[in-house]
């Protein structure tokens, strides 16, 4: 079994589901934990928390736990997701 935890920010809680969704899984269920269920892997999203940037600014921080059969399919199921998170900053 292979695990990975991640904090992603900025990134709304809907917008993680669909792009678990997007990578092949299914949610199940729509509170807090959910669990999105792929073939041979699963993502748990556990919390969601409100960050402090600035004393004036804040970000919602979503942490997710993946857990996949082997280190091969979580790498691959990372590589995709990863690419949906991805922001350019400028």
């Amino acid at each position: 079994m292979a695990e990975q935890t991640v904090e992603l920010r900025g990134i709304p809680l809907s917008h993680l589901i669909t792009y678990l969704a997007e990578c092949g899984g299914v949610p199940l269920g729509d509170t807090l934990p959910i669990t999105v269920r792929g073939e041979r892997w699963q993502a748990e999203l556990l919390r969601e928390e409100t960050i402090p940037i600035t004393s004036r600014f804040e970000v919602q921080a979503v942490f997710i736990r993946f857990q996949a059969d082997d280190q091969g399919t979580l790498d691959r199921l990372w590589e995709r997701f990863r690419i949906k998170v991805l922001r350019v900053g400028g």
